[in-house]
């Protein structure tokens, strides 16, 4: 995308602007590569009387930019806030997303231990039984909304079945809360108070059940993931039970959001593009990856993290001070025309090596943990979908309002039902 307009607007510390349509964000971001990769932005608009918004931002866009503050932790810090937003009490609330190291490398230390390649296989098999359960209710309906039929319902059974959670009622609960969490912006959840209060409502309540099932687990230990977090140690280090308790958080929210609204946008990427679903189906098994690969670069689930300068930097030629908030937004990172050909042409041809995208960040010690087990999701959601759910006809995505979480509320959808 080629913008030579100056007049594009650049004012991304303001709801107004997210609120217009994806392509103008697109345009906004394809000017800034162009014209201005590091810029930056006025203080973002008050969203809660108790938010600390009185400082700027810069905003970064280019894909080598992102990488660079991506793996400089020494100089890029974490642990004061990881949004556009200063969110209070963040530590309490996302677990090691907001740490440096030394503390960061020991908490994800004592959490990686749980994801060895035994358990990645076994949940890797359980996702393809989950997957295709919901699919079986599906399938023969043949119409409805896919977000909730599929795209929710699938990560948060998932979830729920790592974390060993059988009740019903507790894996509705869960689903609810961490949609919830990903959703302080959005106006539809404005009943239950600020962006603030939604977005700790969510965390409270997702913390309360994981430290009742983290008592269960010590006392009768299971096969699954929170058993495994529980007894999991390094350096003579374990996680506590309130440190278990953010993480299970932290995890259903990244389980359960990233992965539903990244499946959405692959429906809706396979809807505009049907050359590329059928040269998919040609070979499903052999280019699945390159597909779920790039739906994550066209539509990064998350738009943006950030980091605060913890010294002077120069960024490229532009002086980082002390203090400052630096964001990184994946949203344009993903389409740097210096990184990627045709940057705006979803191409599932794109390998690997020609497709280093930033969906799970830019690299460095905070690069996704979960990212083998977003992407199994993803591949098997596909494999049913458009195995079982012949002649799918999907409308226009209603997208999340939100300058975080490129989020899908709502994908209605037609197929024709399979015969039971």
């Amino acid at each position: 995308m080629t913008v030579t307009d100056e007049s594009v607007r650049t004012d991304l510390n303001k709801m107004a602007f997210w609120a217009l349509p994806r392509s103008e964000h697109h345009r906004t971001f394809a000017w800034l590569r162009a014209n201005r990769p590091i810029s930056w932005n006025d203080a973002p608009e008050a969203l809660d009387p108790s938010l600390d918004n009185a400082k700027g931002f810069w905003s970064v866009v280019k894909h080598r930019h992102i990488g660079e503050v991506s793996r400089n932790p020494k100089v890029f810090s974490s642990a004061q806030g990881v949004f556009v937003d200063d969110f209070p009490q963040l530590e309490t609330m996302l677990s090691f997303i907001v740490t440096d190291p030394p503390r960061h490398t020991e908490l994800r230390n004592i959490v990686s231990i749980a994801f060895t390649p035994r358990n990645i296989n076994l949940m890797v098999d359980q996702i393809n039984g989950i997957v295709e359960e919901i699919i079986d209710k599906v399938a023969p309906l043949g119409e409805g909304d896919l977000c909730q039929l599929i795209t929710k319902e699938v990560p948060g059974r998932v979830f729920a079945n790592f974390m060993g959670i059988k009740d019903h009622d507790q894996i509705e609960y869960v689903m609810d809360a961490a949609e919830q969490f990903a959703g302080w912006l959005d106006p539809e959840w404005a009943h239950i108070g600020s962006p603030l209060m939604v977005f700790a409502d969510a965390s409270k309540k997702l913390q309360t059940l994981a430290l009742e099932l983290f008592k269960e687990r010590k006392q009768k230990p299971g096969e699954d993931l929170l058993t495994w977090v529980a007894q999991a140690e390094y350096e003579g280090h374990k996680l506590t039970a309130d440190e278990a308790g953010v993480f299970f958080a932290l995890l259903a929210a990244g389980a359960n959001d990233t992965t539903r609204h990244a499946m959405a946008h692959v429906v809706t990427l396979f809807q505009r593009n049907p050359d590329q679903l059928a040269y998919l189906m040609e070979d499903f098994e052999g280019r699945a990856e390159d597909a779920v690969n790039e739906a994550l670069r066209m539509e990064p689930p998350l738009m943006h993290f950030r980091r605060t300068a913890l010294r002077d930097y120069e960024l490229d030629g532009v002086t980082i001070k002390e203090g400052d908030k630096v964001v990184m937004w994946y949203i344009s990172g993903n389409r740097d025309e210096e990184v990627f050909e045709r940057p705006d042409t979803f191409d599932i041809s794109r390998s690997v090596k020609h497709n280093p995208h930033q969906a799970f960040g830019g690299g460095g010690p905070h690069y996704c943990l979960g990212h083998v087990l977003g992407r199994a999701v993803l591949k098997s959601q596909m494999r049913q979908i458009y195995t079982r759910m012949k002649n799918l006809e999907a409308a226009e995505p209603e997208l999340l309002l939100s300058n975080f979480m490129n989020g899908v509320k709502r994908l209605p959808a037609t197929w024709k039902p399979e015969r039971r």
